[in-house]
């Protein structure tokens, strides 16, 4: 995209030769953040009044950038990547630009999307994005705030006066989210889990904590009264698996039945990836872990999730049926099933792991009674071996999808979120156990290992608000093990090794060097130190 000045020809391009994707998305960025200024000189001298809103009518939250462009389509010409606008009065330069920037923040955040929790089918996605406003398959108001204010706050737009713009992005989600479920979107229940879980990612990222569990309990709530733990169950009434009557929140009515494979995955997903996420955050935000696994975990029937292409291939059998999904699999009673290899399950399997051994992990003592010792024990080593099954049965990153593939997140979450699981069962007790001082070292310097290569400025597998605090938990280990080393050699005259306080040194900063990819406004980011 190109533009000399706010009144010359200005034109709206995408190149996909000789440059990557990347590049190409901070290309237009970089012009777009020009031509935001140059409008905002232009509009300073073609509005000569104030605009007034009234305060307290349905639409007066805080217009963003892209005001009604964002939800009402391109409709002047085709959009087409390979083609571009031109136009000269400034006035529709500014709506040009305003179009232009929404496809950018759409590509953006479409690029990140799996990374923060989109589970939605990408394909399908973007093409109701194009349809006009009031399309019977256009998204809900609500997701499509949400995510240009997502794609928004990943383009680099948001830094020095333009800031106070992602306010107004925010203003207008929470609004439209808030009214998702009361509309007569035939897609409102899931929209609605999609824009919570987003908002809930994007609270957490931005340090907001409080309000970020504030939506993912949203998101989790409406999950449940829409009974999308119940898909395909076994101890369903009859009719369509899954289907629900709930009325817990005013408009999540029965579900209709899916129009394909797809569609029905959407909803499996949907609820895996609330679940998965609830999981993890439970740890990250010390929040109480026993709720989801050992309440509400024993009533999920949903079967495991297919990746996205498998519900594509049809490769769902319309017969399968599942019955204690998550008990099963902490009592290694399951069966084989299609999905339970998939990437976006075996991220599930590992939120599991990680929310069951930061539960044992917290009752442990060492005063404990003899009896209550005893169940732990039994408890303790159950999932010990479970963890170490489950991390053996992780394919290699080497092995995964190329790092710019949509599913190598999900692969190297999965890696990170298992290590962190080992190493949370088994802190409390490396100061009295050689072993499990053993495993918490590996599991972390395991960790390290897989930043070469695999984290970089055109990776994927950074945009996740959770890798903060997975990644702080790695960093302790090793600042713990460097201040042993350091401790024994200097006040217990213990021979120093050979290289080892340097090589434990070059792995912290290795995991220092990942989290400064991590989300920028993490308030976990920072907090390690030696």
């Amino acid at each position: 995209m190109r533009s000399s000045s706010p009144t010359e020809q200005m034109v709206c391009e995408y190149t996909a030769t000789n440059r990557s994707e990347i590049q190409a998305l901070e290309a237009n960025i970089k012009v777009l953040q020009n031509r935001i200024r140059e409008l905002e000189v232009v509009q300073e001298t073609d509005d000569a009044g104030v605009t007034l809103y009234q305060p307290y009518a349905a639409s007066s939250a805080p217009a963003p950038l892209l005001e009604d462009e964002f939800h009402t389509g391109v409709s002047g010409g085709k959009y087409d990547r390979q083609n571009h606008f031109m136009f000269s009065s400034s006035r529709v330069n500014r709506k040009l630009t305003k179009i232009c920037l929404s496809h950018c923040t759409l590509d953006i955040f479409l690029r990140y999307s799996t990374e923060l929790g989109f589970f939605l089918h990408i394909p399908r996605f973007r093409d109701s994005m194009s349809l006009p406003k009031g399309s019977p398959g256009r998204p809900s108001e609500g997701l499509i705030s949400t995510v240009y204010l997502l794609g928004f706050h990943l383009s680099g737009l948001n830094v020095g006066d333009v800031q106070q713009r992602e306010q107004a992005y925010l203003s207008r989600a929470l609004l439209d989210v808030a009214n998702i479920l009361s509309s007569p979107h035939r897609d409102r229940t899931v929209h609605a889990i999609q824009a919570e879980v987003l908002l809930a990612g994007h609270f957490f990222s931005t340090g907001r904590i409080l309000e970020g569990k504030y939506h993912l309990h949203a998101a989790l709530s409406i999950t449940i009264a829409a009974k999308l733990h119940k898909i395909r169950s076994q101890n369903t009434d009859p009719g369509f698996p899954g289907m629900s009557s709930s009325d817990i929140f005013g408009n999540i009515s029965q579900l209709d039945v899916p129009l394909d494979q797809i569609a029905e995955g959407e909803r499996i997903n949907a609820f895996w990836t609330t679940f998965t996420m609830s999981n993890c955050w439970a740890v990250a935000a010390d929040s109480p872990q026993n709720f989801i696994v050992e309440s509400f975990g024993p009533t999920v029937d949903t079967p495991w999730p297919l990746d996205m292409g498998g519900y594509e291939q049809g490769l769902l059998p319309f017969n399968i049926l599942g019955r204690e999904t998550v008990t099963r699999f902490l009592e290694q009673n399951s069966t084989f099933t299609l999905g339970d290899n998939s990437f976006i399950s075996m991220y599930a399997k590992s939120s599991i792991l990680l929310v069951r051994a930061a539960t044992l992990s917290a009752i442990y003592r060492t005063d404990m009674r003899q009896q209550r010792a005893e169940i732990f024990s039994v408890q303790f080593t159950a999932l010990d071996n479970l963890l170490s099954s489950f991390n053996s049965s992780l394919i290699p990153l080497s092995q995964n999808a190329p790092a710019s593939s949509e599913y190598f997140s999900y692969a190297f979450v999965t890696h990170l979120t298992t290590k962190a699981a080992i190493i949370t069962l088994h802190s409390k007790l490396r100061d009295i156990s050689s072993e499990s001082a053993e495993k918490v070292l590996s599991a972390a310097e395991a960790c390290t290992d897989m930043i070469a290569g695999n984290i970089s400025s055109d990776s994927t597998a950074h945009a996740n608000p959770l890798l903060p605090s997975l990644w702080m938990t790695v960093g302790q280990v090793l600042i713990e093990e460097l201040r042993r080393l350091r401790s024994e050699h200097q006040f217990r005259a213990v021979a120093r090794a050979p290289g080892r306080e340097e090589a434990i040194d070059v792995k912290l900063q290795q995991v220092l060097t990942a989290m400064r990819h991590t989300p920028a406004h993490s308030p976990l980011n920072g907090e390690i130190g030696v």
